[in-house]
């Protein structure tokens, strides 16, 4: 398990694999699962004048990729990071403005698919026609990362020789999360003592098998968060009646503090849920999740490099 290697690149046409290359593809990952098949099996429910199985038959067979990406910049203003391919695969477009800032904003439709060498010891299994979903975590004295799943076509798997060559150089060192390295993280206003953030994009992946039809789609979004922090006087944020009259408001959160290694996530509407309060060493902590809505439309979470 210490030898596992992912590449992915992405294709220009869906159906028509790339071959990635360790040079030029490799992924610096953690918590690598590859599922060598997923599928639904199907019955045959005979009619036998004994008991027993009738036995089922495989369908829609594909490949799931599971895995994580530490988030962090490029290391230079203004330069795509390294995990941008794979971002931009769950949904995402790309807007470069030199010397200044890369931005990531939700599509509705075009996103990139990818081709992904995923190697366990020697053992390749291959997808391609991939489409995938993130979840961003922010954890008070941990790294921050970006919690991938992919869904692909389905290959037999093969016996090969472990690619050399590797390169990770594009992938920079994270800065662990903290008062010193997330200076900002606002929530309706309020700059709230926080130990545990996530947003799951929720891109609602599914292997559609058709007559002439087969593969990934992901027909919408639907994006969710959580947030663990102090619980504040009512006086200062009164939580309950944000839930209560349903109110919508900003969430913005800014992670590192070096120029070409700050990443920031602007949400323009998040909308509260109903929460819970619980001990955490005598402080009162309320656990609370959100919805994450657009505005106008594919802006309900832009992700900044800068």
């Amino acid at each position: 398990m210490k030898k596992m290697l992912l590449l992915a690149a992405v294709q220009t046409v869906v159906g028509t694999a790339v071959v990635p290359t360790a040079a030029a593809n490799a992924v610096l990952v953690r918590g690598f699962t590859p599922e060598p098949i997923a599928a639904e099996q199907v019955s045959r429910e005979l009619i036998r004048p004994y008991k027993g199985n009738s036995g089922k038959l495989t369908v829609g067979e594909h490949r799931k990729f599971s895995f994580e990406v530490e988030l962090a910049g490029s290391g230079a203003v203004g330069t795509v990071p390294a995990w941008a391919p794979i971002l931009m695969a769950c949904g995402f477009s790309q807007t470069i403005t030199a010397g200044t800032d890369v931005r990531y904003s939700p599509v509705s439709d075009g996103e990139p698919v990818m081709t992904m060498y995923g190697y366990v010891d020697g053992t390749l299994f291959k997808m391609e026609d991939a489409r995938g979903t993130v979840t961003f975590e922010l954890n008070a004295k941990g790294i921050p990362v970006m919690k991938f799943e992919f869904l692909g076509t389905y290959s037999p798997a093969s016996e090969v020789a472990m690619p050399t060559g590797v390169d990770y150089t594009k992938f920079k060192q994270p800065f662990t999360v903290g008062k010193k390295n997330t200076p900002t993280l606002e929530i309706h206003g309020h700059a709230a003592c926080t130990s545990a953030f996530s947003i799951n994009w929720a891109n609602q992946l599914a292997w559609r098998e058709l007559i002439n039809c087969a593969g990934p789609s992901s027909a919408d979004r639907q994006p969710t968060g959580s947030i663990t922090m102090e619980f504040p006087k009512v006086t200062t944020k009164d939580w309950a009646e944000v839930v209560r009259t349903s109110t919508g408001g900003p969430l913005n959160i800014v992670h590192g503090t070096t120029a070409g290694n700050i990443v920031e996530l602007q949400m323009p509407s998040i909308q509260p849920g109903p929460f819970t309060l619980q001990d955490d060493a005598s402080n009162v902590m309320m656990t609370m999740p959100f919805d994450v809505n657009p505005v106008v439309g594919n802006d309900e979470l832009v992700v900044i490099v800068r």
